[in-house]
């Protein structure tokens, strides 16, 4: 969401600023007093630090210096920054006037401070876009967008989008309305992916965060509108060219923008920049406890899982995460080695109706392996993909790819959030649920509910599951 893509570029512009700020003040002191962090005598130089980071601060949120900040060429870069500096001391410098403590600043200090700062924020601004676009932007973290338009438009689309420079969205696809042409061309150098006939199977078997209708013609209308509903109802990000903003959606609307455009943004469930953030750092914070724990199991566990059968200790595992993405999934390995081909030949018993396996008593699974899943000891290496990112602490269970080939529409919406370690269906007692709508269902109502009380609430519960053993097989 645009709003959010904001803050965020405005928070890490301001750590950006502050670490410039720390470091250039410890550097004036180092040149002008010969010390990193002053002494006794110097100590009416060192309290001004605080000042100055509430000032940078301050001035980051109330003055519009990052407007643009993505777009700014070099010199325009430079200017901002040089602007910025001009304004910050000046209010360093009135400030310590109405507070009759002007002789308090050693103008040897704050001389060499502005020289040095000016050259640190400059460096750290250019070099934080770098990272942005170059790196984050071709990440598995960014948002990928695919646009929807016609012929005569996509260019000029697509034109508009990349000139923006957008660091949160990378642009993986186009689909034209008005042309049934096989995908493979390429337009300004992205490919046409996908047919108005294939476009929801598309976005069903890839990995789509985000998708951009651009169309002001009212004889796509019908065509477009119920892409929205099946789009929303998947959890996938809708944003429509506000020409046609009046359509009927059963969620959530909010304006928003796409390099120039104005658009309306259609979405199951809206999180704040906020909420993602103090999710994320639960993960963290658990996922580091969960790490430590790992440790300590590995090294009763691996020798266990090496002298019943041949094999490695941990077993790794193709699986998709949010919105289609793929990464290795990590368990102690609780099977014998060939279980994934045995898979099929076990098809038959499979206790769960749909898109999931499950079976009681399944022969490929070795004693020790009984034990470690019983106790879900064999999960504690998905604490990785937890620090990782690739999984949270709670969500919804990641599928096998071959799973996730049959998904349906209705199937891909439990996908819109990171998946999970635990969730709903875990504490639900996953061993009795037997048919997989009913799992999706359960996701459903944790992605439609989420908040991060119920994360926590969900957590603590599933830490009484594992210790009673309720529900694992």
């Amino acid at each position: 969401m645009y709003q959010k893509r904001k803050t965020v570029e405005n928070v890490l512009i301001i750590l950006v600023d502050i670490l410039c700020l720390l470091v250039s003040i410890a550097a004036a002191f180092q040149i002008r007093y010969h010390v990193l962090v002053g002494v006794n005598r110097n100590w009416d130089q060192i309290w001004q630090l605080g000042i100055v980071i509430v000032i940078s601060v301050m001035l980051n949120m109330v003055a519009d210096f990052n407007h643009h900040f993505f777009r700014r060429g070099y010199f325009e870069e430079l200017t901002a920054v040089v602007q910025k500096q001009l304004a910050f001391s000046v209010i360093w410098i009135v400030l310590l006037y109405l507070m009759h403590r002007a002789n308090a600043l050693s103008r040897l200090v704050f001389g060499y401070f502005i020289s040095i700062n000016i050259i640190l924020t400059y460096t750290g601004h250019l070099l934080l876009k770098q990272y942005l676009v170059k790196i984050f932007k071709k990440s598995r973290y960014s948002n990928r967008l695919l646009i929807v338009t016609t012929l005569e438009k996509a260019e000029s689309t697509i034109e508009n989008i990349v000139g923006y420079n957008e660091w949160s969205r990378i642009l993986t696809g186009i689909v034209l309305l008005d042309s049934d042409d096989e995908p493979g061309q390429k337009i300004g150098g992205i490919p046409v992916v996908a047919s108005p006939e294939t476009f929801i199977e598309y976005v069903i078997l890839h990995d789509v965060d985000e998708v951009f209708i651009q169309d002001s013609e009212r004889s796509n209308r019908k065509l477009v509108e119920p892409w929205i509903q099946q789009l929303e109802d998947m959890g996938i990000i809708v944003d429509v060219n506000i020409d046609i903003f009046d359509i009927e959606s059963h969620g959530k609307k909010t304006l928003n923008r796409v390099g120039k455009y104005a658009v309306v943004t259609f979405v199951r469930n809206i999180f704040s920049t906020r909420q993602v953030v103090m999710k994320r750092m639960l993960d963290i914070i658990g996922s580091l406890v969960g790490m430590v724990l790992f440790g300590i199991a590995s090294i009763l566990i691996a020798p266990a899982i090496k002298l019943e059968s041949p094999g490695p200790v941990l077993f790794g595992q193709t699986r998709i995460g949010k919105n289609g993405r793929r990464f290795t999934f990590y368990k102690f390995r609780s099977m014998y080695q060939d279980a994934e081909q045995r898979k099929k030949e076990l098809s038959d018993s499979n206790e769960v109706q749909g898109l999931m396996f499950k079976m009681k008593d399944d022969p490929r699974i070795t004693r020790i392996g009984k034990f470690i899943r019983k106790t879900s000891i064999d999960e504690l290496p998905q604490f990785w993909n937890v620090l990782k990112g690739d999984m949270s602490l709670v969500g919804t269970r990641p599928p096998t790819v071959d799973e996730f080939e049959r998904y349906e529409a209705k199937h891909k919406c439990r996908l819109s959030m990171t998946p999970g370690l635990t969730g709903l269906w875990q504490i639900s007692g996953r061993s009795e649920i037997k048919e997989f709508d009913e799992v999706v269902k359960l996701d459903m109502q944790y992605i439609d509910n989420w908040s991060i009380l119920k994360d926590i609430k969900i957590l603590l519960i599933t830490i009484i599951v594992v210790l009673t053993g309720k529900g694992s097989q």
